[in-house]
């Protein structure tokens, strides 16, 4: 009863838990919503590895990004990189620049990760609590 627990130190009226009705609703938006952070966390790892993929060919010589299987990697993270390199531009030195924008867009796709990742345990502990609520309807 963790979600009744956070609603009435609220101070809310829980009375959103006494109908069935609500219950449902909440139950199967609740498996809705788990399984889009689902599909959603799987799309955002995919395009990590297209940025990591991306990154490292960069640092071959031998591998031409121009040609087919390589520039199918350029083209899909091309915008986003950009997006961060406006975002960020290169610090200057003397005579050199240190471009730290593609570390920065890495490290926002694994907080995207991470926060899907939390939303996700958020909604299993609310699926439970609605699941426990239904048992309990059913055997009364």
């Amino acid at each position: 009863m963790v979600i009744q627990e956070f609603f009435n130190n609220l101070n809310i009226d829980n009375s959103v838990f006494k109908n069935s009705f609500t219950i449902q609703i909440i139950h199967y938006s609740s498996i809705i919503l788990l399984n889009l952070l689902s599909y959603a966390y799987l799309l955002v790892k995919f395009y990590k590895v297209l940025c990591y993929s991306k990154m490292t060919f960069e640092w071959l010589p031998m591998v031409n990004p121009y040609s087919w299987p390589f520039s199918f990697f350029l083209l899909v993270t091309t915008p986003y990189f950009s997006f961060w390199s406006k975002l960020f531009p290169g610090i200057r030195f003397e005579k050199s620049s240190l471009e730290v924008s593609g570390i920065i867009a890495l490290e926002a796709l694994n907080s995207v990760i991470y926060l899907f990742v939390r939303l996700s345990s958020y909604v299993l502990i609310l699926l439970e609590e609605t699941e426990s609520l239904i048992a309990k309807e059913i055997n009364n």
